[in-house]
């Protein structure tokens, strides 16, 4: 199980939920028991918020676990009220997306499909100052550099974790000049030489296919390791993000980012239309 503090809160938030179903109890009734809200019992089973000794032991008993339960519930609390590596930089990764970083950390592959802009996995760093220098100009430059570190750390752990990612990319990500014609043509360089590698692959949907299932929304989605959490999907806006786990919401995400995978020219078809693309910022 790869370590992520995020992730173990969610396994462990689900089981609690799981034994509180079982039980036949609501979250009113769960929130009785330790004597808290209803909004904390359902951040608990989302993973949202820590745990602490007590207040597991109180439910575990309330819900009448078995053994076995009990030792899964305590398994799963270890490590889930640790600092996850992105704390240090708290400040510059915005409450509503560190909860994301937490879980891309424990996955095991990353589908992503963007529609305007390069992955944030694939992003140079002249390219990601740019585009946080277009949306944000009056950020302060300490923040600027710390969102950097962030975003440097997350392409780094993806490689040493040995993570799969597979990012498919409209076409209008790659022709859309961000930070200049060198900071691009940079940008689509390191994108050829990632589809050298076995664990990354990039596929891009030409204009010429038209309209598509995916047209108009990006989208993430995390599949993790057995023993730890189901799959999701994930979106945001600007100033927010959602997450996607229920089972049927997950299908039809995957469905759809099944049929763009479909709709995408293969890796090396992509390769020529990058190449092409950086051909064209020359002219």
């Amino acid at each position: 199980m790869k370590e992520s503090p995020t992730a173990r809160r969610r396994a462990l938030g689900q089981a609690l939920r799981e034994l509180r179903i079982a039980a036949g109890k609501d979250t009113a009734e769960a929130a009785a028991i330790i004597e808290c809200s209803e909004s904390k019992i359902r951040k608990i089973e989302y993973g949202d918020v820590p745990t602490k000794v007590a207040e597991r032991n109180a439910l575990v008993e309330a819900y009448g676990a078995s053994d076995e339960d009990r030792s899964e519930v305590q398994e799963l609390a270890k490590g889930a009220n640790q600092r996850g590596w992105w704390q240090s930089y708290r400040g510059a990764v915005p409450r509503w997306f560190r909860r994301y970083v937490g879980l891309e950390s424990a996955a095991a592959e990353i589908r992503t499909y963007e529609t305007e802009l390069i992955p944030g996995l694939l992003q140079t760093a002249d390219y990601a100052h740019a585009l946080i220098n277009s949306s944000n100009p009056e950020m302060p430059a300490e923040e600027v550099a710390n969102r950097l570190k962030v975003r440097t750390e997350r392409q780094e752990r993806l490689l040493s974790d040995g993570a799969r990612l597979v990012a498919v990319i409209s076409e209008a990500a790659i022709r859309r000049t961000v930070g200049g014609r060198s900071v691009m043509t940079d940008q689509l360089n390191l994108l050829l030489d990632v589809q050298q590698q076995a664990q990354i692959e990039v596929q891009i949907i030409p204009y010429s296919a038209g309209a598509h299932p995916g047209t108009g929304f990006p989208f993430v989605l995390l599949r993790f390791p057995d023993d730890v959490a189901p799959s999701l999907a994930y979106t945001e806006s600007l100033t927010s993000a959602a997450y996607h786990d229920r089972q049927p919401d997950v299908e039809t995400y995957t469905m759809v980012f099944d049929r763009l995978r479909a709709t995408a020219s293969s890796p090396t078809e992509s390769s020529e239309l990058i190449r092409r693309a950086a051909r064209d910022l020359q002219t």
